[in-house]
Parts: C-alpha cells; structure tokens; sequence
C-alpha cells in the first residue's frame, strides 16, 4: 500500500528531469486555484497530484479509439512518433486528484473517498471497478518517494522514507478516470496508485509497494501507449518488483500529521537539524520556524551526501509569505551605544608568562637583529 508520499517540486523543474530521462513533454494541462498542483514534502490522498499520460496528435488531452483495436500493437521507445495513420504519441502532464472516482460512481461523491491503491492482482480478472478503466486509462504517478510506517512496538510506528538511490524521479505506474458533475457543470480528473509485492529492500517495511517504472524506459512507454485499448498479458508482465536500488530510511515523526510539510520530512534523521542541531536546545520552536531559517526563498537547492544523493529541496515563497508589519532589520549607530568599560587585567601568577608577553618578546628580538 502507499498512503503517503512527496512532491514538492515545481512543474518546470519536473517536465525537465522527466525530459532529460528521455520523455518529451509536448503538453501541460494544468488546473488553476483548489484543483492546482500541490507541492508537499507530504502528500496525502485528496490532494491534487501530477501525472503523464500519453494522446494523440488528434485527441490533444484525451485519446478516443479511431478503430485500433490495439490488439498486437507495441510501444515505441523514446519520443513522439509516427504510427503511420498520421498520428503522434504525445506525452502530456497533468493534474488529478489522488483518489480514483469511477466514471460510473455517484457524481458528487467527496474526493477524498476515491479508491488510492490498485492492487496488481485485481487487475487480472475480468469485471470488478477497474475492468473499464485499466483497458485505456492508464497514467505514470510523478513522485520525490514514498513512505512506510514500520510498527515497532505495539502501538508505536516510526516512518520511513523510501527513494531512488540514483535521483531520479519516482514513476509510479498509475490508472485514471473522470466524472462529470451535474451541478457544478465541471469534470473531475482522479487518480489511484497501483501496486505490486515489496522487493527484497522493502519487504522488512512493509509487503507491498508502488510499481516503479524508469522514466523513458520500454516498460514507461509501453505502460502508457495509447494505441493499447484493451487489457493484456503484456501489461500486467509489465507490474512487478522495483529491480533497482533503493535508499530506505527513518524520518521525523511529525510526517504523520497530515497538512504538515517540511523538508525535514525526506532528510534521514542523522541529518535532521530537528534532532541534532542547535533546535534541540529549543524545544518549543515551531516546525515553520525551522523551514523558514532553513531554506533561502526563491533557490531550488540540491544536498549531496553518502546516504541522500541529488535530493532536492526546492523553497517557494508561497510557503513563508511576508507580513506588511514586520519589523525590519536596521544598520546599527555606534553613536547610539555607550563606550565600552576597560577592564581591569590581572597580574598573571608568579611563574607563569601570558600569551602577550610571548609576543611582545617575539617583536623586540627582531627589532635587535
């Protein structure tokens, strides 16, 4: 299962890392104010993520069956191309809220009850939700990582952030639907994660996990050739274990609070500044405090270490707006300020020389030379 995971990246900084993988974006189709892409080092079903999907040069956004049965058809590999019949694939990013609603559900059904996961192995029988869907509507999910809660004791669960040990993005195999609303008079784009059994890093975490695909690889595209109308063998080949490496690794608790964000959320604990920085010393500093102090506005930063290379950390000013009345930061007057008092030095103790002594001793003897 994946409940949780992070995005906080900038769409033009994810059509970039996406297109130097190989994957020419030719479209973005983005909502604007409470269906816009949501940046969150901690996102949470119902929030509006991005997702890939591939058209046609003649369907723009949505690709409509033109008498391709897509029975035998393959992907291409790497850009757009030709298929002959005058079309070109074109890979498309756009925002949809994670929690699938059915086309055929109730149409003002709340999104945050949409269905987040698939499973694999739901995918193989005919019928069920997902037999009108997994045929023709099928997405790549855009992610930084995802986390896992290990249950340590009890009631006592510590989360875990889960990356792509190279920097890469994280391409969650995904399926997608829409449904019009009758009353708003607008239509809804959803997404659910599918998911496959934990490779042998996850399995101690957790026993299932997203399939992750490389972005421009054969199994990328062929997830989402839009020429593949109806569900085969090949597809569901095609859902397996993550075979690359993986970094795995505790994080602050504090991800478990939903509407919380910060970068500290994806950094391992022994780089946390929360549990060995100064901040210790201070308990009751807030988690805006920390952000803010830690990130400069406007900068796109990239960390390297050992255990967390290329991660990411872009800062948004949305994020820590300004207020009208806060105080400025002014150059101080000396004038405004009394003169320091001298101070009274100590004769050192009998025996024993002070450090000024030694170099004045220095700079008389080479006054003698």
């Amino acid at each position: 299962m994946c409940g949780r995971y992070s995005l906080a990246l900038p769409l033009s900084l994810i059509q970039q890392m996406l297109e130097d993988d190989g994957v020419q974006i030719e479209d973005i189709a983005m909502n604007e104010g409470s269906e816009a892409h949501h940046q969150s080092y901690n996102f949470a079903p119902g929030s509006n993520g991005v997702v890939c999907r591939a058209g046609t040069s003649n369907s723009s956004v949505e690709f409509r069956d033109k008498g391709h049965n897509g029975s035998d058809n393959k992907s291409p590999r790497g850009e757009a191309s030709s298929l002959g019949n005058r079309e070109v694939i074109k890979y498309i990013l756009q925002s949809m809220k994670w929690g699938i609603l059915p086309s055929w559900s109730k149409q003002n059904v709340a999104p945050t009850r949409g269905v987040i996961n698939c499973r694999d192995d739901s995918l193989r029988t005919t019928g069920g939700m997902w037999q009108s869907i997994k045929g023709r509507k099928r997405c790549i999910v855009v992610a930084q990582g995802f986390f896992e809660w290990l249950n340590v004791s009890g009631k006592e669960k510590h989360p875990y952030f889960i990356k792509r040990r190279d920097g890469h993005l994280m391409c969650f195999a995904g399926l997608w639907d829409s449904i019009q609303h009758q009353d708003a008079g607008n239509r809804s784009y959803t997404y659910a994660i599918v998911t496959t059994d934990s490779n042998q890093q996850l399995r101690f975490l957790h026993h299932r996990m997203p399939v992750i695909f490389d972005a421009g690889s054969k199994e990328f595209h062929q997830w989402l050739y839009p020429l593949q109308q109806r569900w085969t063998n090949d597809l569901q080949s095609l859902l397996k274990p993550f075979q690359g490496e993986l970094d795995i690794y505790p994080v602050n608790k504090k991800v478990g609070k939903v509407g919380c964000s910060s970068p500290s959320f994806i950094m391992p604990l022994s780089h946390n500044s929360d549990k060995h920085g100064i901040s210790q010393f201070f308990p009751q500093a807030s988690e805006k405090s920390a952000a803010e102090n830690s990130e400069t506005p406007g900068e796109i930063r990239k960390r390297e270490s050992d255990n967390n290379q290329h991660l990411i950390f872009p800062s948004s000013k949305r994020d820590v707006p300004e207020r009208a009345d806060s105080p400025r930061k002014h150059k101080a007057d000396s004038s405004s300020y009394p003169p320091p008092k001298k101070r009274r030095v100590k004769p050192a103790p009998q025996g024993v020389q002070r450090i000024t002594d030694f170099f004045g001793q220095m700079q008389h003897e080479k006054r003698n030379k």
